[in-house]
Order: structure tokens, then C-alpha cells, then sequence
């Protein structure tokens, strides 16, 4: 297994990019922070994916007084090294993002669509985003196995000026039912447990939210890999992950972007329409 785990790596590390960012308290404390998530894309368009509660602890943050900057998308792990302050500098606007959030009933996703500038910075360090081949739901079966990508909080560390540090992981999950306190969050997740020693030991799975979860199976002799879901929740004391499917949010995506596609060609040609025709005689 642990062959696979360092081809998979290799492989579908491609796919994972961080967000960071550094948070300057109320008191003048300065907190580095680094958070997972993939790149994905939809209609031709690259998005950056995470879960949404990430977004609604800014929002949180800021109103308690605290403010954000140094923003930063990583993409050491295309190229397997250690995250470092090297990555692609990132305009974050919280108005560009798309959120679902509803704690209640499990819905977690936040994506933002990529400019072309960050799109080509992060295809020099070697990220490509996941096409639509490549998505697939949750199913259970002995051939195929789970794995989940991200970045531990508890392995970030930040020297106060200039370097954030932080440790990337692949950690096997496998597949269980739902504990009893999920409740009709049930509907929108999906729940596995995490398989110590596949990677590496995590003690806490905070900082994986957002990050992708995979499928991984052997087609014709050959290792095949199909994204699944976007880390969610944890459930500290049964050591459980709550991940929301992908194809679910991505295909309602799908749809919205065709229609705004649709209507931005239709007002261009409404527009070329009323242009007032200039005879020159």
C-alpha cells in the first residue's frame, strides 16, 4: 500500500492547492494560516474548491476585529515539496466567491473562479485541475479504496515574518455509516474513518477541511483515480471525517456557469443590436 500512496501522490497531488494567508489579531498577533483545497474545472473555467465554513470563519474573524492579508495559492505539491512562502501571490475578493453553507443539513462547499493570470502561474508549478472524467460519486465496494489529501493544522508553523510551513498528507479512509449525532446532515455527507499509518499519523483533522476526497482503483492493471468529495467535519472522539459528494455541488455548478454563459452572449447580442448604425456619406 505504501507504493501506492507515494504513486498516488505523484499523481493526484497535481490536483491539490492550498489557501493561505496571515491573520493580524485585534491585539497586534500575527497568526499564519493554511488551508486545503483542489482545483477543479467546469465549463472551461478553473475554480479553486474548498468547504465552505472556511469562508464563514473570515467572515467571523473580520467582524470580531481581525483583518487578513499576505494571501497565497500553493502549489508546492504538484512538484512534492514542502509548503513554503514561495507560492502564487492571490487576490482574494470575498464578493467572487460562491458559498453553500448550511451546517445544519450538511452542505459545506466554497469555490472561486480563477483569473487567467493565476490560472497560468499555477500551471508553470505543475497544477492541472480536475475535469469532469474524473468526477464520480461515493460508492462502497472492496475495489476500491478511499483517500484524502490536505494540510493538518496542527502542522503549520509560521516564523512571524516571512515563511509558512506545513506538512501535506494523504491519509486512507474507509467507509461507515453515520454516527447518531449527524442527523439529517446524513442527506448531504458522507462519513468514513481515518486509517492511521497509510501516510502519516494526524491527531487532528482540522486544516483537512477542504481538501479533496478520492476514489482509487485498479482498471485493466492500472491505478485510476476519481475525486469524490470536499472534506467537511470532523468527529474528533470516533476519529470519523464527514466529507459532502462533489458531483452533487459540481453538476449544479455546471449548470449555473452554462447559464450565465448563455445570458452574457445573449446581452452581447442584444448590445450589438442597439450599436447605432453611422452612414458616412
Amino acid at each position: 500500500m505504501g507504493d501506492l500512496i507515494e504513486h498516488f501522490k505523484a499523481s493526484a497531488g497535481r490536483h491539490f492547492v492550498t489557501l493561505s494567508c496571515v491573520q493580524t489579531l485585534p491585539d497586534g498577533t500575527e497568526v499564519g494560516h493554511v488551508f486545503s483545497g483542489f482545483m477543479a474545472e467546469v465549463c472551461s473555467a478553473w475554480v479553486f474548491v474548498t468547504a465552505g465554513h472556511i469562508l464563514r470563519r473570515f467572515d467571523e474573524a473580520e467582524a470580531a476585529g481581525a483583518r487578513f492579508s499576505v494571501w497565497r495559492l500553493g502549489d508546492q505539491t504538484a512538484a512534492m515539496g514542502r509548503f513554503q512562502d514561495t507560492a502564487v501571490p492571490f487576490e482574494f475578493s470575498r464578493e467572487e466567491w460562491l458559498v453553500i453553507e448550511k451546517e445544519d443539513v450538511g452542505l459545506d462547499y466554497a469555490v472561486i473562479g480563477l483569473h487567467d493570470h493565476f490560472r497560468r502561474l499555477l500551471e508553470v508549478g505543475g497544477v492541472t485541475a480536475l475535469g469532469k472524467t474524473t468526477w464520480a460519486p461515493p460508492m462502497r465496494s472492496d475495489d476500491i479504496q478511499w483517500a484524502l489529501m490536505g494540510v493538518p493544522s496542527e502542522s503549520v508553523r509560521y516564523d512571524g515574518s516571512t515563511t509558512l510551513l506545513a506538512r501535506f498528507v494523504v491519509v486512507r479512509v474507509f467507509a461507515v455509516d453515520e454516527p447518531a449525532e449527524a442527523g439529517i446532515r446524513n442527506t448531504n455527507q458522507v462519513y468514513a474513518r481515518l486509517i492511521d499509518g497509510s501516510d502519516a499519523v494526524v491527531a487532528d483533522a482540522d486544516g483537512l477541511s477542504g481538501g479533496p476526497v478520492f476514489a482509487v482503483s485498479k482498471v485493466n492493471n492500472i491505478w485510476k483515480y476519481s475525486v469524490i468529495g470536499v472534506q467537511s467535519a470532523w468527529y474528533r472522539s470516533q476519529r470519523l471525517i464527514a466529507f459532502c459528494p462533489w458531483i452533487t455541488f459540481a453538476n449544479e455548478l455546471e449548470k449555473e456557469i452554462k447559464l450565465a454563459l448563455r445570458d452574457a452572449q445573449v446581452a452581447r447580442s442584444d448590445a450589438s443590436l442597439q450599436t447605432p448604425q453611422i452612414n458616412h456619406d
